[in-house]
């Protein structure tokens, strides 16, 4: 059996087409689960809506906690079936899935986690632009359990012993959890999976998904001790300009400097319509810019933290 488990909040827009999308698979899952962080608009008018249109095997469950890992938990718990697959209420799953991540496992009896492929998708051209630059690092950067997003993945709770997602985690939790289960399970990645992912629509909401993950970029790299070095550049190029700019400051010209010779690469690499080359520069600008931050920011913490656990007496640690 599989278990389809969909998170919301506040997903008015976007959570129909993903559970029309899961009524399209064939076979469809064998239940959903769709849990609600106490959305404020009429998310789940229309989940009732998409349950009886299709006849559903739907079920809800209240999260209330604005804590994505608590979500994932929520559905794990509540959940029947032997597999218990991830799908973002801003995603739709592409026709096959479901088979997909069935046939994966059926492959392989002994893997626990299978993740599959995410293409970004667009409602606005800064979104689009957006899109081009991400993947573009994912294609180049991306590997190990970072191909494995939690809008996307699948479990074997069998397999796991109980394992869950950790509460602590609010973000990243996803890049955790199979760095977690992967040192004692397999995972695999399934190309035969995929989803339809949307990116930020407008640079206010991609500036705040960037610094979070800068932030948590931080902690993952602290608690695993994975090093990416790509995640640090736009920090370092800014940290230098600010050093170097009181004898040079032409220096400071290096920071967006950064952004352009990005925007013409991926140009290059995706051969992008002209266009876009004015958003993905300023997708670049922002993305470099929240994520510097929050690593900046991520670090200071840490750091913070470590100094407060020195000086405090040895009695006390």
């Amino acid at each position: 059996m599989l278990t389809v488990v969909v998170l919301t909040y506040d997903s008015s827009r976007t959570v129909e087409a993903c559970l029309d999308s899961l009524a399209a698979q064939d076979p469809p899952p064998d239940e959903i689960l769709v849990v609600d962080d106490d959305s404020t608009d009429d998310t789940l008018t229309r989940v009732e809506a998409a349950r009886r249109r299709h006849g559903l095997p739907l079920r809800t469950v209240r999260n209330g906690a604005h804590n994505i890992s608590r979500g994932r938990n929520l559905g794990l718990d509540a959940a029947t079936g032997d597999i218990v697959a991830f799908l973002d209420s801003d995603a739709v799953a592409t026709p096959g899935w479901a088979a997909g991540l069935r046939s994966a496992f059926a492959a392989d009896p002994d893997v626990a986690v299978v993740g599959g492929a995410v293409e970004a998708v667009h409602a606005s051209a800064f979104a689009e632009a957006v899109a081009l630059n991400d993947e573009t690092v994912r294609d180049l950067f991306t590997r190990g359990e970072l191909l494995v997003s939690g809008c996307n993945m699948a479990l074997r709770p069998d397999l796991l012993g109980g394992e869950r997602f950790d509460p602590s985690w609010v973000h990243a939790e996803d890049v955790e959890y199979v760095d977690r289960i992967g040192r004692t399970h397999r995972w695999a990645v399934t190309p035969g999976a995929r989803v339809r992912h949307e990116s930020r629509a407008d640079p206010r909401g991609y500036l705040r998904q960037m610094y979070r993950y800068g932030l948590w970029k931080v902690r993952y790299t602290l608690t695993t001790g994975k090093v990416r070095p790509v995640d640090y550049v736009p920090t370092l190029v800014f940290l230098a300009a600010l050093v170097l700019a009181p004898a040079t400051p032409w220096a400071l010209l290096g920071y967006p400097a950064l952004a352009v010779a990005e925007t013409v690469f991926v140009a290059g690499y995706r051969r992008a319509p002209p266009r876009l080359w004015g958003r993905m520069l300023l997708g670049w600008l922002v993305k470099n810019t929240g994520w510097g931050a929050g690593v900046l920011v991520g670090l200071a913490e840490r750091a913070a933290l470590a100094l407060s656990v020195r000086r405090r007496p040895a009695w006390a640690r």
